[in-house]
């Protein structure tokens, strides 16, 4: 079974996918404008949060310093003014930026599922309009876990998952900037453990998604073994075949079971990965800029600024492992739609075929 390994490989697919969803997306415009807005005021009232506490420590704890227009202003203001505005400012950037992150998760998640709901019900109704002999091959509960199982994966991927992701990319976007303007030096440092982020990003994501595809492979097998069951039970009772579907029922399930808790271990490695890189380059910072700080060349608030940065800098490798478990699962099994069914299903119905009727036992149960 051919799956894309590459970026350029998938890349047709995706601008498929894009060209698809555009005539939804674009109906969702006015509410996707206001969304983005908010989300742009998210970013920048999240970069200026730590920014009060900088102002306390430079000007109203330490000596304070002049090398910039900033600085010079703050210096001509009292103390204490400087220590109220700062409190103040704490609280006003955490309740302004909830704000912004409220309004940009309901019109963002709301968009989303409107242009997901509008996408499973034309595939219903796709469906529907397929000829009778499709739907003689394709497996009755592998159709269904695509129209429920799969948009629904695509919303979780969209709400919970794309989402965090765009935000947090953003962010890490402007906190970079910041720290190249307030220490070029330092700010390279950081950015120096990026490379080994994005080598183990990408090795342990690629063998995420080849698990969840497997998984999900497995999930559409048992969910048309159960429906296939289910829909030919009193044959299944008639030929007393119920042994025979329930052991392959637990052999799938057992299978998808062993696949689930690879997958959970893949992504607990990539999330412990990310811990262990951010701790390295806050370790390098904290070294580096206290140095600095001792030779004058930056004050101890940047040195805070640079550590508060750190602590969501490289967190867009969240939202990577969020999204890899479910838009690889909504993915994984496209290309066992038109699979036919079971062979136990298949011989349940020849059997039932050349049999007649079922006993008026098997009838009543």
């Amino acid at each position: 079974m051919g799956q894309p390994l590459t970026l350029r490989a998938a890349l047709p697919g995706l601008g498929r996918l894009v060209r698809r969803l555009w005539p939804y997306v674009r109906r969702e415009r006015p509410l996707i404008v206001v969304s983005l807005l908010a989300l742009y005021a998210e970013i920048g009232l999240r970069l200026l949060e730590p920014w009060p506490l900088k102002v306390v420590l430079d000007h109203v704890v330490g000596a304070g310093h002049h090398g910039r227009w900033v600085d010079r202003v703050l210096a001509a203001l009292d103390p204490g003014t400087l220590l109220a505005l700062a409190a103040v400012a704490v609280v006003a950037f955490a309740g302004l930026r909830a704000l912004a992150a409220y309004y940009n998760t309901v019109g963002l998640a709301l968009a989303g599922n409107r242009v997901l709901t509008a996408v499973r019900n034309e595939l219903y109704a796709q469906l529907q309009r397929l000829s009778l002999s499709f739907h003689t091959r394709a497996r009755t509960g592998d159709l269904i876990v695509r129209v429920t199982g799969d948009v629904g994966f695509l919303q979780d991927v969209v709400v919970t998952a794309f989402l965090p992701l765009l935000a947090s990319g953003l962010t890490f976007v402007g906190m970079a900037a910041v720290m190249l303007w307030l220490n070029a030096p330092l700010a390279l440092l950081a950015f120096a453990t990026g490379p080994l982020f994005l080598l183990s990003t990408v090795r342990l994501s690629r063998r995420i998604r080849d698990n969840a595809r497997r998984q999900r492979q497995q999930q559409g097998a048992m969910a048309a073994t159960a429906a296939e069951s289910i829909g030919a039970v009193k044959v299944i009772h008639a030929l007393s075949l119920e042994g025979t579907f329930a052991q392959a029922f637990t052999k799938q399930s057992r299978k998808n079971l062993a696949t689930g808790a690879a997958a959970t271990r893949l992504e607990a490695a990539l999330e412990r990965t990310v811990d262990l890189l951010i701790a390295v380059a806050t370790a390098l910072v904290l070294w580096s800029g206290a140095r600095f700080v001792l030779r004058g060349a930056m004050t101890l608030g940047d040195l805070v600024i640079f550590l508060a940065y750190l602590r969501t800098a490289f967190r867009p490798g969240e939202g990577l492992r969020q999204v890899h478990g479910p838009a690889r699962q909504s993915v994984g099994g496209g290309r066992a739609r038109g699979r036919s069914a079971g062979p136990h299903a298949r011989r349940a119905r020849s059997a039932g075929r050349r049999a007649g009727p079922p006993p008026a036992r098997a009838r009543a149960v």
